[in-house]
C-alpha cells in the first residue's frame, strides 16, 4: 500500500518515472480506488449543486439533528447515490471508451495493428490513467478547499474544469509509458481522442436507441469477456516479474541478478540497474551479457570510457555477441565522442556481419558525412529507405525510426 501512494505522490514531482513503475506493476484496483475517492473529495468540497446540498444534509445531521426523520435519511441516501453515481460515470467512461479509444487512434500508426495494441496495453493504460486522475484531483485539492465559498457558475465550471491541464499532460507521459511512443504521437493521439469522443458518444447512444435488449446483453457479455481476458494476461505477465524478482533472494545467482537489472533498465531504474548488473559481474565474471548492458547504459549516460572499456570486455570473451550487435555499440560511443574514424571501424565490422540492420546502416551513414563523405553518406540513407521498406511487418515497426531519421537527413542536404 505504501509503494502505490508512494507512486501516486511521485506523479506530482516525478511523473515520467512514476508513470514508467505504473506501467510495469499496473496497480489497477488501487489506481480505481484512488481516482473514484479523488474525485468524490475534490468536487465534495467544490460548489457543485449535488455537492453542496449533500454538504448541507451532513452538516445538518452532524451539528443539529432537530427534524429528522426518515425522510431526511432517504433524501441523505438519494443525494449521496447520485452525487457518487455521477463520478462513477466518467470512471466508467474513461475505462471503457476514452482509454480503448486511445489505444486505436495510437494504433493507427502503428504496424501491429490497434487490436494487438488494445489487447496487450489496455490493463498497464488503464492504471495509468486512473493514477493521473487521482493525482490530477490532489493537485487542485487545496485551491477547492481555500475557495470552495465562493460562487457563481463559472466559478464552479473552472473548478470543475481546473484539474484537466495536469490530467493531460499526465495522459501523454502515460501514454508514451505504456505505448512507447514520441510525446508529440502522444499528444496528438489525446487531442484526436478528445475530438473524436463527441461522436463516438452520440453515435453509441443512436445504435443503443435503435438496439434490442437482447443484443444488447449479447454485446456486453461479449466485451466482458473480452476485458477479463485482457485483465487476466496482464495479471500472469506482473505475476512473472514478481516471482523474477524472489529469485534474487539467492544472492549466489547471477543470472537471476542479470534478468532483474534488465526489468530496472527497460523501467528506466537505471541505479539499481547497474546495481544488479555489476552484481551479476561479481558473481561470475563472465557474465557478457551484464558487461554488455553496462556498456550500454554507459553509453546513454555519456560516461564514453565506462562503455568502451565494458563493450571491449564483451569482445574478448565473445567476438560474436549478440549477433555482433557490440560492435554497432561501440561505434555508437565512439561517435558520441567524436571520434569518428574509430566509429566508421567499428560500424563496418558491424555491418560485415549483419549488412541489413537499418539502425547499423543509419549511424554508418552518418558517420560518413560526418568524415566529408556527403555522397557516401546519402547512397546509405536512400539504401536505409529501401531496407525498412521492404521489410516484413514486424521488422518494419521496429525500424521505422531509422527510415524517418534517413529521409529526415536526405531532406536537410
Amino acid at each position: 500500500m505504501l509503494t502505490r501512494l508512494k507512486l501516486l505522490a511521485q506523479l506530482l514531482y516525478d511523473p515520467v518515472h512514476s508513470m514508467a513503475e505504473i506501467r510495469s506493476r499496473a496497480p489497477f484496483i488501487f489506481a480505481i480506488s484512488a481516482a473514484t475517492l479523488a474525485s468524490l473529495i475534490y468536487n465534495l468540497i467544490g460548489p457543485n449543486s449535488y455537492a453542496i446540498a449533500l454538504r448541507q444534509d451532513l452538516r445538518y445531521l452532524l451539528f443539529f439533528q432537530d427534524g429528522i426523520d426518515e425522510s431526511f435519511f432517504a433524501r441523505l441516501i438519494y443525494e449521496a447515490v447520485v452525487y457518487a453515481g455521477s463520478h462513477l460515470v466518467i470512471i466508467i467512461f474513461l475505462a471503457g471508451i476514452f482509454v480503448p479509444l486511445c489505444i486505436w487512434i495510437a494504433g493507427l500508426f502503428d504496424r501491429r495493428g490497434a487490436p494487438i495494441n488494445i489487447r496487450k496495453d489496455y490493463r498497464p493504460m488503464l492504471s495509468c490513467f486512473f493514477y493521473a486522475w487521482a493525482a490530477a484531483h490532489l493537485l487542485m485539492f487545496l485551491p477547492a478547499l481555500l475557495l470552495f465559498k465562493r460562487d457563481g457558475e463559472w466559478f464552479e465550471y473552472g473548478l470543475s474544469l481546473a484539474p484537466m491541464p495536469y490530467f493531460l499532460l499526465l495522459l501523454v507521459i502515460g501514454l508514451r509509458a505504456v505505448l512507447r511512443i514520441s510525446a508529440g504521437l502522444a499528444a496528438v493521439t489525446i487531442l484526436l481522442s478528445l475530438i473524436f469522443i463527441p461522436l463516438l458518444l452520440f453515435g453509441t447512444v443512436t445504435l443503443l436507441s435503435f438496439m434490442s435488449p437482447f443484443l444488447l446483453i449479447i454485446l456486453i457479455i461479449l466485451l466482458r469477456g473480452y476485458f477479463s481476458q485482457v485483465m487476466a494476461e496482464h495479471r500472469a505477465k506482473i505475476a512473472f516479474k514478481q516471482n523474477l524478482e524472489a529469485a534474487t533472494l539467492n544472492p549466489a545467482d547471477a543470472s537471476a541478478h542479470y534478468n532483474l537489472g534488465l526489468i530496472y533498465q527497460k523501467r528506466g531504474q537505471y541505479q539499481e540497474a547497474i546495481e544488479s548488473f555489476k552484481r551479476a559481474v561479481e558473481i561470475d565474471v563472465y557474465e557478457t551479457d551484464a558487461h554488455y548492458q553496462l556498456g550500454r547504459i554507459a553509453l546513454e549516460q555519456g560516461r564514453y570510457s565506462d562503455a568502451i572499456s565494458h563493450f571491449d570486455t564483451v569482445v574478448r570473451q565473445d567476438m560474436d555477441h549478440s549477433q555482433s550487435e557490440v560492435w554497432r555499440e561501440i561505434g555508437c560511443t565512439y561517435f558520441a565522442a567524436g571520434q569518428y574514424t574509430d566509429a566508421l571501424e567499428a560500424f563496418e565490422r558491424f555491418l560485415a556481419r549483419r549488412p541489413s540492420d537499418a539502425e547499423g546502416m543509419y549511424r554508418h551513414g552518418l558517420t560518413l558525412y560526418k568524415l566529408g563523405r556527403s555522397d557516401e553518406a546519402a547512397s546509405q540513407m536512400r539504401a536505409v529507405i529501401e531496407t525498412v521498406r521492404t521489410a516484413p511487418a514486424y521488422k518494419y515497426r521496429l525500424d521505422r525510426r531509422w527510415m524517418i531519421e534517413a529521409q529526415s537527413f536526405l531532406r536537410s542536404q
